[in-house]
């Protein structure tokens, strides 16, 4: 696909069409202790770990696709991404200069392969905290949770990126004001533009549909793999279509994890980052060096290791008395004998805060899918996926997570092996754990504190409160809305039986989207359901 670029000399000289990204508010939500100090936080919001997913200056140039005649509103506007999910922020001098939403960055670009030799400059990255961290509102009040869940929409954002793209194709003045806005040079944006057209693409199949995530969730394996070994080499025996979206996780504790991700698959926290890096188009080589120890990447080392030290000292937050009701004392102390029949089987104890830094190891039980119940697509393709190194002189059929193995444990043994502080950084933060990878038809059950703040329910986001997780399967809500902020103290979890601005319809009977399993504590009396729902308030 060629892109011809004509553009007036008047528009040229326009004027930079863009609204810098505003915060909503006069300022951030609240805080809630959580053993970061402010400074921490801000940090954490808007670290690289050099992920490049769009250039930049383009996300703030595009208009939205698909808007009536006269109308040019920006993807970039703050409104259209709140929509999206994302968490205003207000702009600041040192660490977020640009007022961007929470989780994203600028970051510098010069990279020869794949999608990066498209543009060299600045691109848009997409940081951890884009993903973990959560909010809750209660009439009027915003409280903002550190490592929790988010509810950003990235396949909607990449779905008005690329649309916005295919406009420039058809509407020439909707190209000429996306050029004044960049302010390069036309033949630069031209070529830019043909070289994005011509990347590798893989047309859907009708026999095995995708799922759509929505808010709040990503097909986060799935995609990542996609984008780290499917389209750069444009290999189609590494593409999966995106069937088995999950909820973005909490993140505090997972740190002491003896295991991470859903199914328990990933052992080593630095690999476990360096894989999630990739996945978000951090800029990587794919040549024969992807399997060798002389790596050509762009992750950002130093602040992978900063944000995963970070997370050793996050605490899971607690119930917000001030905002909503205190937990009724008498009702907490029946629903904890409750919790003791229904829920300390499978769920640990809350874990003891570990001094900063500290190694301990938090033991992680998983459960056979059958005897669980829930949807096991996040599992099962974890497991049963196969990929091809063979066009990066690999192996020609290998388990999808044992190339990740390979591949993150040499960027990895690499970058330990320039300096003593790059070992023991990289020790600092594994507390000896082996880069081992596995694929288990099993679903992990980690401890509940921090439980009221984790909603969506199960794995894939299906059930919407922890009442509604409490009763039978068949009983559970069919359809809901996600990615409303507003909470609901009593049933604990976000007001989602009915449609606001910017909401996804969530499916229960799609593929990866089942809300059944976890049949554990259902056949409780109201009673007793309201009493363990108030002692999990205090966990």
């Amino acid at each position: 696909m060629k892109f011809t670029v004509r553009v007036s000399l008047l528009a040229i000289g326009a004027l930079l069409g863009v609204l810098i990204l505003a915060a909503a508010e006069d300022k951030a939500p609240s805080g809630y202790p959580q053993g970061w100090s402010p400074e921490t936080a801000k940090r954490w919001h808007f670290i690289s770990q050099g992920t490049a997913i769009f250039p930049y200056e383009w996300f703030l140039g595009l208009e939205q696709p698909g808007q009536q005649p006269g109308q040019t509103e920006l993807i970039s506007a703050p409104a259209n991404l709140q929509r999206l999910g994302f968490l205003a922020d207000p702009a600041d001098p040192t660490g977020n200069p640009d007022g961007l939403p929470v989780g994203l960055y600028k970051t510098q670009v010069d990279f020869p392969d794949g999608k990066h030799k498209c543009w060299k400059g600045n691109w848009l990255g997409l940081g951890c905290a884009g993903c973990h961290t959560g909010q809750v509102s209660y009439r009027g009040q915003q409280i903002r949770l550190e490592g929790g869940p988010s509810h950003i929409d990235i396949a909607g954002l990449t779905a008005q990126l690329f649309g916005a793209l295919q406009t420039l194709k058809t509407d020439q003045q909707a190209l000429a004001r996306f050029v004044a806005r960049v302010q390069h040079p036309l033949p630069e944006v031209g070529t830019a533009l043909g070289c994005f057209a011509a990347l590798p693409s893989f047309p859907p199949d009708p026999q095995n549909p995708e799922t759509p995530a929505g808010a709040g969730r990503l097909d986060a394996h799935g995609e990542g793999l996609n984008q780290l070994l499917a389209y750069p080499i444009n290999d189609a025996r590494n593409y999966a279509p995106r069937t088995a979206p999950v909820r973005y996780p909490p993140l505090w504790d997972t740190p002491r994890f003896s295991w991470v991700l859903y199914n328990a698959s990933i052992r080593q926290p630095l690999t476990r980052n360096l894989i999630e890096a990739l996945g978000v188009q951090a800029p990587i080589k794919h040549d024969a060096t992807m399997i060798t120890n002389k790596v050509t990447h762009a992750v950002e080392m130093d602040n992978v290791i900063w944000g995963q030290r970070a997370l050793m000292d996050l605490r899971s937050p607690r119930w917000p008395d001030k905002f909503f009701n205190a937990p009724d004392p008498k009702l907490a102390a029946v629903g904890a004998s409750l919790y003791a029949k229904a829920c300390a089987n499978c769920h640990d104890p809350a874990p003891a805060a570990a001094a900063p830094g500290a190694c301990e190891e938090i033991q992680v039980r998983t459960y056979d899918l059958k005897e669980i119940g829930t949807d096991p697509a996040q599992a099962t393709t974890f497991a049963e996926r196969r990929v091809t190194l063979s066009k990066v002189g690999g192996a020609d059929d290998i388990a999808n997570y044992e190339a990740a193995r390979i591949v993150t444990g040499n960027i990895a043994d690499q970058w330990i092996a320039k300096s003593k502080d790059n070992a023991a950084a990289a020790a600092a933060i594994n507390c000896g754990r082996p880069n081992e990878y596995r694929g288990e038809l099993k679903y992990r059950a980690r401890p509940l504190n921090g439980v009221w703040a984790m909603a969506p329910y199960l794995h894939n986001g299906s059930v919407p409160s922890l009442h509604d997780l409490l009763l039978p399967p068949e009983q559970r809500p069919k359809t809901f809305f996600v990615g409303n902020w507003e909470f609901d103290p009593v049933n604990v979890g976000y007001a989602m039986a009915s449609e606001t601005p910017g909401a996804f319809k969530f499916d229960t009977t799609m593929r990866g989207n089942s809300n059944a399993g976890h049949a554990y504590g259902t056949d409780m009396t109201d009673d007793d359901r309201k009493a363990l729902i108030e002692y999990l308030k205090t966990l």
